[in-house]
């Protein structure tokens, strides 16, 4: 079928995009994770942060000469597609359809609510935490579906209010005259055995976390004005800006704070101690716009995924799901998909009490899929030499080869963390072949 999406999105809402959907709920939970996980050793966990952002700007650069070579909507539907064939490409549409996108737009609903019941100070339970959830998932679905102008407007919004806490916890923590304990302080409490590589690596897994989300630009690239210029740029200038405010926060929090004290007290801790109460409900309310910019951005991503699928025949009923409204040039059939499971996984969260595990257990899986991307700009060079590539990764074939280690170092570390969790995203990617229509 063919694809009647129109582009219309320029260079600033791509950035933003990036932004927007990286820099989410991630960064202001995964300091302690990532402490607990470097066993407590501050420089592994800096260390950590710094290999993460290496990562993904190399796995940036690497993605970014497929998605310009192959300007489709779907993103890294459409790049599998290219290389691997349809039914590959069907399983990690599938899985991103069913598991892993609906389950972060709800986990980011979910937060946004709990943020938002610190900032009012009422009781972060069902009774408020659900209806601010499910609100502000029917707003957002609805904005980015009846007006699309107005979701990349309120993108652009959310992005630039977003840096306000980040910038200034960090601006705080290296102001501060209080050093005592130094980002070069190991812990009291780090008393863990295993070699330093293991901790790296295992600290890596929940940093990914934070950095997750960048690739899903490319779903929207048939909505782009210019995609072989603005697409690259988006990626790569968005990355680096944000490896550098990861990695600048964490420094600033680790100079004025022990890794103890972090651990035991949390983000919304440290912002009183640093703030006082009022402060602290400044950097809550940051915190809110933050979950927001990453609720509309994903929620706008989640739209095209099942259309996606359907117009290339795949999908179950996809003669209903390919369908594009000619009034608003919007595939709202697809959207509606993702909105009721979307709200399926947000109502199960609360029902089981645990809405980390949703979260946790399709990332891993996924960055097997982003090598299997890396090593497919390798695999067209050499299949499709005279394929149009308005950018190329530079360093060629260096780039791309340790892209491809630093993705398959993390399923393999995620694996040992969290062997669960990986066995489940696995099954749940091979339940697709049962779908899978030829």
């Amino acid at each position: 079928m063919e694809d009647k999406l129109k582009g219309r999105y320029g260079f600033p809402v791509a950035f933003s995009m990036v932004v927007g959907v990286v820099i989410g709920i991630g960064i202001f939970f995964k300091a302690k994770p990532v402490l607990i996980a470097s066993g407590l050793h501050p420089k592994i966990a800096i260390s950590a942060w710094i290999l993460g952002g290496t990562i993904s700007i190399l796995s940036g650069l690497t993605a970014a000469e497929i998605g310009a070579a192959v300007p489709e909507t779907g993103g890294i539907i459409a790049w599998i597609r290219r290389v691997y064939g349809d039914k590959v490409a069907f399983l990690v549409g599938w899985t991103q359809a069913i598991v892993y996108t609906p389950a972060i737009v709800a986990l980011i609903a979910y937060y946004f609510a709990f943020f938002t019941t610190q900032f009012l100070g009422v009781e972060a339970g069902p009774k408020y935490m659900l209806p601010l959830s499910a609100g502000a998932l029917v707003l957002v679905f609805a904005v980015n579906t009846f007006t699309q102008r107005a979701g990349g407007i309120i993108q652009a919004l959310a992005t630039g209010a977003k840096i306000i806490p980040l910038a200034a916890i960090t601006i705080f923590g290296f102001m501060s005259n209080n050093n005592s304990a130094g980002i070069f302080y190991t812990s009291t409490e780090a008393v863990s055995t295993k070699p330093p590589i293991l901790l790296l690596g295992m600290a890596l897994v929940p940093v990914m976390f934070a950095f997750d989300g960048w690739i899903y630009v490319g779903t929207i690239s048939g909505d782009l004005k210019n995609v072989k210029k603005d697409l690259p740029k988006a990626i790569i200038f968005g990355l680096g800006f944000i490896t550098i405010i990861y990695v600048a926060l964490n420094i600033g929090l680790l100079k004025v704070f022990s890794a103890d004290e972090l651990v035991n007290q949390g983000m919304f801790g440290v912002a009183q101690n640093l703030f006082g109460n009022y402060g602290a409900k400044v950097i809550f309310l940051g915190i809110m716009i933050s979950s927001f910019g990453g609720l509309n951005g994903f929620s706008l991503i989640s739209t095209r995924v099942p259309y996606s699928l359907a117009i290339e025949g795949h999908f179950p009923a996809k003669n209903y799901f390919s369908k594009v409204e000619e009034k608003s040039n919007q595939p709202m059939r697809s959207a509606g998909l993702m909105f009721i499971l979307s709200m399926v996984y947000l109502i199960a969260m609360f029902i089981t009490g645990n809405p980390d595990v949703f979260g946790d257990i399709p990332v891993a899986i996924f960055w097997l899929f982003y090598s299997m991307v890396f090593l497919g700009v390798i695999i067209l060079r050499k299949r499709e030499p005279e394929l149009e590539r308005p950018y190329k990764v530079p360093l060629y074939p260096v780039v791309p080869i340790l892209a491809i280690l630093g993705g398959v170092s993390i399923g393999v570390y995620a694996a040992i963390s969290n062997p669960k969790y990986m066995l489940i995203s696995l099954l749940a990617t091979l339940s697709g072949l049962l779908f899978y229509k030829k």
